[in-house]
């Protein structure tokens, strides 16, 4: 534990490493570490009726990218997710990406946005998944308050077999995303319409979805950041859950959270979040709901 504890805490001063030599180039980096408790990882084999779905986790996150021109963009990633209460759910991620925009007109109010990444996650007992991404986006700004977004996405993840079988799936994602800004402003309010398709290899890890976000951000003082999100999504199973549950398993996923984030300086962001994660599911191993939050600090560098 204290191993792992040790390798979030040493993300900050590594990045304020990188930073030294990135002021005046298009590298840009974010580094973040946070306690807190959250919905432990859905490939979890469930131990029975009682076993619980919100932990208590420590988190650390990297993100690092570089402007190759100012209409293409390539990211890296690391990260590590660690549950006191067991190891086999700790998570730690690696992953890469390419983004690219291709403006549609001279203003360039109207652009495609195409991406791709790759991420391999691997636990205490080797790698858990790899999964592949591809990003299509159409964007149009209306005006300086008013932003359309159109998004298809698909993935492939492929599930490590060791632990069990059927899971590998393709991913769809269909988005229909609002932006606007009031007066032009840093406040931001988005609202999505989503859709959702996972194929997987076993028909009870396969479903349908639709769902609803929003979320929100404005400046409440020169330093301070109120924000916050709420989602609400059904998915409904293509095949029964279990001999133990022989049902098709239909749920309804709500998430609420509302933070601050304060800027203690340049290059220190503290923040806190609080909410509620609520799964109706008619599988009881999947049924739960509780409190989730974190508490943590963002180090944002050179570019971003």
């Amino acid at each position: 534990m204290k191993k792992h504890l040790l390798a979030i805490l040493l993300v900050s001063p590594f990045c304020h490493v990188i930073s030294a030599h990135a002021q005046d180039s298009g590298f840009f980096a974010e580094a973040e570490i946070a306690a807190g408790q959250d919905i432990v990882p859905p490939d979890i084999i469930e131990s029975g009726l009682d076993q619980e779905r919100l932990e208590g986790v420590l988190q650390g996150n990297l993100q690092m990218g570089y402007d190759v021109t100012s209409l293409l963009q390539l990211n890296l990633s690391a990260g590590a997710e660690i549950y006191p209460v067991d190891s086999l759910y700790n998570r730690y991620r690696i992953g890469s990406g390419i983004q690219g925009d291709i403006p549609m007109n001279r203003d360039g109010r109207t652009r495609i946005r195409l991406g791709a990444d790759y991420e391999y996650v691997f636990g205490e007992d080797g790698r858990v998944f790899d999964r592949v991404r591809g990003d299509a986006q159409l964007i149009h700004r209306h005006s300086r308050e008013h932003t359309t977004t159109g998004r298809v996405r698909y993935g492939f993840r492929n599930q490590s077999e060791e632990r069990f079988t059927g899971f590998d799936q393709s991913e769809w994602l269909l988005e229909l995303r609002h932006n606007w800004r009031p007066g032009g402003g840093q406040t931001a309010i988005n609202i999505s319409l989503l859709g959702l398709r996972h194929n997987a290899d076993a028909d009870r890890f396969s479903y349908e979805g639709y769902g609803f976000r929003l979320t929100g951000r404005t400046a409440l003082t020169k330093r301070l950041t109120g924000f916050g999100k709420f989602s609400l999504v059904q998915r409904d199973y293509d095949d029964l859950f279990s001999n133990e549950f022989p049902r098709n398993r239909s749920d309804t996923n709500t998430r609420i959270r509302a933070g601050l984030e304060y800027q203690a300086s340049q290059r220190l962001h503290l923040f806190a979040e609080g909410g509620y994660a609520d799964t109706n599911s008619n599988i009881p191993v999947r049924d739960y709901d509780g409190f989730i939050g974190r508490i943590g600090a963002r180090i944002p560098f050179a570019g971003k």
